[in-house]
């Protein structure tokens, strides 16, 4: 029998006495591993050379999840292909890679059925087709795992305590995350300016969350009430209803804490708002009560009807909430299986902008607010950041705060050692936070009698009077002699749009940047999106190293790849 093992619970027992294995493998930020697959990519390396044809028995696949906006796609995918195979592994078939920026599910789709050809072919010959083709409408009820009960329960109802071997290792973070009080939440861009920037500050007095300066945060955000009472009134589920969650086998693992309220469950770990993926709505067909819709979200979801799909649901924005209770109102799902069907609400994870020393118990955040108008009409809001943005202060006496969950994530920002080697900052936008953690931890560096080396910052913005974030700020790191240079794109203030790159090709920026990195050891610090982090490395690797370095393209290659190992030039760059 099939058996599916999260790679946080290897045993690296099982894994050599498995005859047949397809791999599954995420790359995470800058081609790292995802933190489950920590521990199995280490013991895969195989530092002291244990593992030598250890896998001689088994036949593999791999199939790698990444984007191709990103330098490292698909590294961990790659990396576990060649290194299974060094220690013994057969691969039975090619590997597999799924592009996010493109449609990872068709990549994933064709990859699986040309695999399954082979896999039959190869280990069983025998095998029939699986019969004629069926109708697609006629999809069976998905089994699930777990069943709901419904509890008596007076007064606030409190989740049982588990042991980490009891909950999911994708969703643990539900059972440890810490709760943080928001203090300050205020918008840094002007009246001028429609979008939104927040400025917030969490507090976690007594929450024992230590962190590093410009580490990342990550937030487990909520649903609104509104949205969540419309699911419910569509479905017919009581939102004040007290339930917990049963399992159906002993292998059976809790995807989050019960005893809960069915509200608190649907607000709290139910993606209702994101994009579904085909191969999520699909388990929902069964459930369309009027049989021509039933029809039509089959067809819908059924591998003919991708392009459809992707016109529909994907460019079009609709949620699951959507699909659900507009798009096919007939659709009624119970409640068990909605909790177990809907995808789970993710952490998202935002990059800290403020020093640890300075600031130890409490963790500012620089958010941008995502919306994004619907080809109908409507707005597609971020969840994460929308969430974030309506936890406002209240004002008056004694108010009560509001609050989040969070937990925190090591991030690659790291300054020198030695506070007087000179770093160079660029990060446009909401890449200013690091930066800004960066800089106070200089400030507090300097407060501290140590020599600080020289700063360069490179931001960008539209304007100066509409989203110059924290200007006040920085021009004050510049009054203080922390900020040795502050260099700021305005790309809406001119006939031809200005950023960040563009400021680096200026002979005396490029000529001083070669001189910080190659002559005083800099160190060089990006943040922001793949596009600009693309252009500003082509800046570094065309203009600064090659052409004031005076390097060919083999040595620019080579100085580029030894700053990224010596931890001199890092990037924590999104999609």
């Amino acid at each position: 029998d099939a058996q599916v093992v999260d790679l946080e619970d290897f045993e690296p027992s099982e894994v050599k006495d498995c005859r047949l294995a397809v791999f599954l493998m995420s790359t995470y930020g800058e081609g790292e591993p995802t933190d489950n697959a920590a521990s199995f990519m280490k013991w895969l390396k195989n530092p002291d050379g244990e593992l030598d044809n250890a896998l001689a028995g088994m036949n593999y696949t791999v199939f790698g999840l990444g984007n191709r906006q990103y330098e490292h796609f698909n590294r961990m995918g790659k990396v576990v292909d060649a290194d299974l195979e060094k220690i013994g592994g057969q691969r039975f078939f090619t590997l597999g890679l799924g592009d996010d920026n493109a449609s990872i599910e068709d990549d994933f789709e064709q990859w699986k059925d040309e695999m399954i050809n082979q896999l039959v072919a190869q280990f069983h010959p025998s095998a029939g087709d699986g019969g004629g083709k069926e109708d697609a409408s006629e999809v069976a009820i998905p089994e699930i795992p777990l069943r709901v009960v419904e509890i008596r329960s007076k007064g606030k109802v409190a989740p049982a305590k588990l042991s980490t071997d009891h909950v999911q290792s994708s969703t643990r973070h539900y059972f440890t995350a810490a709760t943080a009080t928001v203090a300050v939440n205020r918008e840094l861009r002007s009246a001028k300016d429609p979008g939104s920037t927040r400025h917030m500050e969490l507090d976690l007095t007594g929450a024992k969350v230590p962190y590093h300066t410009a580490d990342n945060l990550a937030v487990l955000p909520e649903n609104d009430d509104a949205s969540v009472q419309r699911l419910a009134a569509h479905m017919g589920y009581d939102l004040d209803q007290a339930i917990k969650l049963e399992g159906v086998g002993p292998s059976f693992k809790h995807p989050f804490p019960s005893p809960t309220t069915v509200g608190h469950a649907l607000k709290l770990y139910c993606d209702i708002h994101g994009i579904p993926r085909r191969s999520t709505v699909v388990h929902f067909v069964p459930f369309a009560t009027d049989p021509s819709e039933r029809s039509a979200l089959a067809e819908l979801t059924a591998k003919e009807g991708r392009h459809r799909f992707k016109s529909l649901v994907e460019d079009g924005k609709r949620s699951l909430l959507d699909i659900l209770t507009e798009d096919f109102p007939s659709m009624r799902v119970p409640l068990a299986h909605f909790l177990v069907l809907c995808p789970r609400q993710q952490p998202r994870y935002y990059t800290i902008a403020s020093s640890s020393s300075l600031h130890p118990t409490s963790i500012h955040l620089t958010v941008s607010v995502i919306t994004e108008g619907k080809p109908n009409g409507g707005v597609h809001r971020g969840v994460c950041s929308t969430f974030l943005q309506r936890l406002e202060v209240p004002t008056g006496r004694s108010p009560q705060l509001p609050q989040c969950q969070v937990f925190v994530r090591d991030s690659s920002f790291r300054l020198p050692s030695d506070a007087a080697t000179p770093i160079i900052l660029i990060g446009p936008g909401t890449g200013i936070a690091p930066m800004r953690a960066l800089l106070q931890e200089r400030s507090f560096q300097k407060s501290r009698g140590l020599p600080v080396g020289e700063t360069v910052l490179y931001f960008g913005c539209k304007t100066r009077d509409q989203d110059f974030l924290y200007q006040e700020e920085l021009e004050q790191f510049q009054a203080e002699g922390v900020l040795t240079s502050l260099e700021v794109a305005f790309s809406r203030e001119g006939k031809a749009k200005v950023y960040v790159q563009h400021l680096m090709q200026r002979d005396a920026d490029s000529s001083r940047m070669w001189d910080m990195i190659d002559g005083q050891g800099a160190h060089v610090y990006v943040c922001g999106g793949t596009a600009m982090g693309t252009d500003v490395g082509k800046v570094l690797f065309e203009t600064i190293v090659m052409k004031k370095g005076g390097r060919s393209t083999a040595d620019a290659e080579k100085y580029i790849s030894d700053l990224k190992a010596a931890g001199r030039y890092v990037q924590e760059l999104w999609a």
